[in-house]
């Protein structure tokens, strides 16, 4: 285990308790990346945007919409923030396991950052502290440019989308198309609340 100090939090990245709690969260992690290379061309982007609309878990909009984020970058995972915890989720066949980072939302990073504010960050992969950390967990530390962009619901991150696009910057039409998925993923999650709550009213 990796340990890094923050303030007072201590930062847990790359550890087996990832899957202890992301049983607590309620959240089941995914062990079957999708293969790398195999990005989405234009035209099934539109089924793969079709298929989130109809979704009917959370679980399969997440793997769905990482999947159509690869059709605009060269990589791409989804992490989940939930009770002041960001936790890896889910990723292409690009990236390296998500189900090994956890950290503290509060904690100092660009990741944090996006969490808590609600503000996308996009720029140069940061060198040093948790958020190299978690790159080089990724094996994605040596990239051009990374995005992290919130998937906000009510007011409230929960979701976090990265993407980058290895030895080249994303470019602004990609960095566009990768917020409208996270308008589609926060959308789709809104959906399945208003479902599950005319399902428990019938």
């Amino acid at each position: 285990m990796r340990v890094q100090n923050a303030g007072k939090r201590r930062v847990h990245v790359v550890e087996e308790r990832a899957f202890d709690l992301a049983e607590e969260l309620g959240a089941r992690v995914i062990h079957s990346p999708t293969p790398p290379g195999h990005a989405p061309s234009p035209a099934s982007s539109a089924a793969l945007e079709a298929e989130i609309d109809r979704s009917g878990s959370r679980e399969s909009i997440a793997r769905l919409a990482v999947y159509l984020a690869r059709g605009y970058a060269a990589a791409s995972a989804l992490l989940l923030v939930h009770r002041g915890i960001v936790q890896g989720l889910r990723a292409d066949g690009i990236l390296g396991r998500p189900d090994t980072i956890m950290f503290p939302a509060d904690a100092s990073s660009v990741f944090g950052e996006v969490a808590t504010s609600g503000r996308p960050f996009r720029g140069a992969p940061p060198a040093s502290g948790l958020d190299a950390r978690i790159l080089r967990a990724f094996g994605r530390e040596h990239v051009q440019e990374i995005a992290v962009l919130p998937v906000t619901l009510r007011d409230r991150v929960v979701s976090l989308l990265y993407a980058d696009n290895g030895p080249e910057a994303l470019g602004d039409a990609s960095a566009a198309a990768l917020t409208s998925v996270c308008g589609r993923v926060a959308a789709a999650y809104e959906r399945l609340i208003h479902e599950r709550k005319r399902g428990a009213r019938a």
